[in-house]
């Protein structure tokens, strides 16, 4: 039986709400986007873990010391300023106690960090230009962070020597988790919604955002070819 076919008989049999294969717990939703994958992609799917990071060596790898010290420098920011207004107070005080929840964390989760100071969000508006180059660090670390946490549109990332962008969510899909491949095909689409870690765990990568692309653009559409 094609591997392929084993899954989806596994998925419609619904003996349970995950499946663990080697290790590796997937939720039975997921095998209704396999279609998409084929058995070399489901194969990757079921490889052996790797070692897990120590918390010096995931703290050393996410840049968290020195993620830290600039929270450090922006609360500091935050309290040597006057009020001005309700915005920046209420702002100053939920900072604050985040801060202090993600300091007494074993695994912190920077998601209203990254939220707040992403481009023309909270921070821009409470502090303006005089935080930028704060600002600009403290998103580059979450920013890098979150998106090797979940898949978020855009994102361009790599799986065995082949680069593609993660598409957004559309009207027939408000999932994340299309992955379109830098190829000269018209269609080139592998489905890891709700995949991440397996994605992970299959060697997958996020890449730099500078990346660039040989076929595709940035939204995943082919390139034009000039004449």
């Amino acid at each position: 039986m094609r591997l392929t076919n084993w899954l989806h008989q596994l998925a419609s049999e619904r003996l349970s709400p995950l499946w663990n294969i080697k290790g590796i717990f997937i939720p039975c939703a997921c095998w209704a986007h396999t279609s998409f994958l084929g058995d070399e992609s489901i194969s990757k799917i079921i490889r052996d873990k790797g070692e897990k990071l120590s918390k010096i060596e995931y703290w050393k790898k996410w840049e968290i010391f020195e993620l830290f010290d600039d929270l450090h420098e922006a609360e500091q920011l935050l309290n040597s300023r006057k009020s001005k207004g309700y915005r920046h107070d209420k702002f100053k005080t939920e900072f604050t106690e985040e801060f202090g929840e993600i300091e007494g964390d074993n695994v912190a989760d920077f998601t209203r960090i990254w939220q707040w100071f992403s481009p023309n969000n909270e921070w821009d508006k409470v502090v303006g230009p005089e935080g930028e180059e704060l600002r600009r660090r403290i998103f580059k670390r979450t920013d890098r962070w979150k998106r090797n946490q979940e898949f978020i549109p855009w994102t361009k990332v790599s799986l065995k020597e082949e680069f593609g962008i993660v598409l957004d969510k559309t009207v027939d899909n408000n999932v994340v988790g299309l992955i379109r491949w830098d190829t000269e095909k018209e269609t080139d689409v592998e489905d890891w919604r709700g995949l991440f870690g397996s994605f992970l765990q299959s060697g997958g990568q996020v890449v730099d955002h500078d990346h660039k692309f040989k076929f595709i653009d940035d939204k995943g559409e082919l390139k034009k070819v000039s004449r």
